[in-house]
């Protein structure tokens, strides 16, 4: 047995990663002892280390790492399976780790340690690293800072940098409510029971989070979604895996070519067209379907990497068109329009892809890993279509209760870009919200029994408020759905399979002026009823704090805000 000084990452700021952190150390070690900033002392006489490297470059909380003492995996599966860890301290190398020695990853400290940057945090620093293209060599700069061999004020910067949860190809889109990368490689290392040829299932795939950080751990994994815009961007992250710089260039410039092989002349949505009739703007609108039409005609040169420059584009119309959706139950939406031109922020994706691409290969190269290609399907969770017992793990976060949320019009908020690539047209958009979990659209049948006690008193409180009762048959309707989808989840799960299910731990109802509670929904135990009902066992659940606040200046403006991670077993 080994001992080594595992240091978390300088950005993780809640407790309660940290708990998740334990748990992943806890996989790695025989056993493990937690560090203190203020009794560094006390893990010196474990690990003498000098407290410097114990110290710098740590979180400012109190817990700032641990002492592994490591029987199972050697250094390099730590490496490249770990994910809250910023850095691997270790007094000597195995026989099976001197071929570590001299990659850029690892640097041997003034007091002969060697320190070894993992594969997930150098993702994060070179995708923030101001480059347009990263390299083995940049890796370098990172692992002699974070050895104390040298100090870089940008370097260390990117290191304590807040928010870094969308490294290389996970940032190419933006998704409302997506998965914290970090905290999905965590559960699919854990949960994984070291098998090597694990199928991995994320039946609701949205961005593609699990789908990434499968590729990258070597699992075969398949994402189903019945949003084709969120199977264009999965699909679109797993083709820049290996997607080569050169060939990303050479796409630049057949995008770039202003005659197109045929003119698209665009047209808003109905239900986003009549937003500018109503304002008597209509030579606004005119002028953002013309722009519109100029960034997506380019799209017609590309064959190979069109995939990723539709998203690229698809990106941008995201963030000139901010669709918010009211709440209301009756699909009332804001829209505000940012000032920055779509052709610059295009632009500025298109290079993104070119960076991102650069991070993937340094980290493939860097690291000698091999990435399995996911496979993306557009379904829907309720009706796989795929055999019984065929899956190892499933990893899945579906849409959380709508009747509070604001989302009960999944599609509408992405209807620009969707409508702009050809993906879909208006009556195909409302089609699919019939079938969409969660939607107000949808037409699962309402039925009076069968689902547990605490959705029937949702379904009462909405259907006695005239403010609500309108969300009463969809709040049911989404139940009877994540029943259809736990069920499909169970058929195609292999015995002692394990389902790994966040959804939001709670849902209120609030006063509109006040925010005065009126109804609490408490989703996580209506969620455990309805998993063991379809004959899961319900082996562990986590309540994980999620770093965000309302920070509207009202009354509940400082409440916590959780998600609950239930690791379910099939028997």
């Amino acid at each position: 047995m080994r001992t080594a000084y595992l240091k978390l990452r300088a950005n993780i700021e809640l407790d309660g990663d940290v708990l998740i952190a334990e748990r992943e150390v806890k996989f790695f070690c025989e056993q493990f002892l937690s560090v203190k900033r203020h009794k560094v002392s006390e893990a010196m006489k474990h690990f003498n280390l000098a407290e410097e490297n114990y110290l710098s470059n740590a979180r400012k909380n109190e817990v700032i790492g641990f002492i592994g003492f490591i029987k199972k995996h050697d250094i390099n599966s730590i490496l490249i399976r770990s994910s809250f860890i910023q850095e691997i301290w270790v007094d000597k190398l195995l026989k099976t780790e001197t071929e570590l020695e001299g990659k850029a990853f690892c640097q041997l400290s003034n007091d002969g340690f060697y320190c070894f940057v993992p594969l997930f945090p150098a993702a994060e620093f070179l995708t923030y690293f101001k480059r347009n293209e990263v390299h083995p060599s940049d890796l370098k700069h990172f692992a002699l800072h974070l050895s104390n061999k040298s100090c870089n004020s940008e370097i260390e910067k990117i290191i304590c940098k807040s928010s870094t949860s969308a490294p290389h190809a996970h940032g190419l889109h933006k998704y409302k409510a997506k998965f914290f990368p970090r905290l999905v490689r965590t559960f699919l290392v854990t949960e994984s029971e070291n098998k090597e040829d694990l199928v991995v299932l994320d039946p609701f795939a949205g961005s593609g989070t699990t789908l990434l950080e499968s590729a990258f751990l070597g699992y075969q994994s398949i994402g189903v979604d019945i949003d084709k815009l969120s199977c264009l961007i999965s699909e679109s992250k797993i083709e820049l895996l290996t997607a080569p710089l050169n060939a990303i260039q050479k796409e630049t410039q057949e995008y770039h070519r202003k005659n197109g092989r045929e003119k698209h002349n665009y047209k808003f949505p109905s239900w986003i067209s009549q937003k500018f009739d109503r304002r008597n703007n209509t030579d606004e609108r005119d002028s953002y379907e013309k722009e519109i039409s100029a960034i997506t005609t380019g799209l017609q040169n590309l064959n190979g990497g069109k995939a990723l420059f539709q998203t690229a584009v698809s990106d941008a119309v995201s963030r000139k068109f901010n669709i918010r959706m009211m709440g209301t139950g009756v699909g009332r939406f804001a829209m505000e329009i940012q000032k920055s031109s779509l052709n610059k922020m295009v632009t500025a994706n298109i290079k993104f892809l070119a960076k991102a691409s650069s991070v993937i290969a340094t980290l493939k190269s860097a690291y000698g890993i091999t990435i399995k290609k996911p496979k993306v399907v557009n379904g829907n969770a309720t009706s796989l279509l795929m055999a019984n017992q065929s899956i190892d793990l499933i990893l899945t976060s579906p849409p959380y209760l709508p009747a509070s949320s604001g989302r009960e019009d999944y599609l509408i908020g992405k209807s620009i870009s969707i409508t702009a690539l050809r993906l879909m047209n208006e009556d195909e958009i409302a089609h699919a919200e019939t079938g969409s979990v969660g939607s107000m659209k949808n037409q699962t049948q309402f039925i009076e029994n069968g689902l547990p006690d605490r959705v029937y008193q949702l379904y009462a409180f909405l259907k006695n408020d005239p403010l609500r009762n309108i969300k009463a048959e969809p709040t049911c309707a989404y139940y009877e759905d994540i029943k259809k989808s736990l069920a499909e989840s169970f058929r195609v799960l292999k015995h002692k399979g394990k389902a790994i299910y966040v959804i939001g731990k709670e849902s209120v109802f609030y006063t509109f002026k006040t925010r005065e509670v009126l109804f609490k929904v408490e989703c996580d135990k209506i969620f455990e009823e309805l998993a063991t009902d379809t004959g899961f066992e319900v082996k562990d659940i986590i309540h994980v704090e999620l770093n965000k606040k309302n920070r509207n200046a009202r009354p509940r403006a400082l409440d916590k805000f959780y998600e609950s991670v239930f690791i379910l077993e099939k028997p």
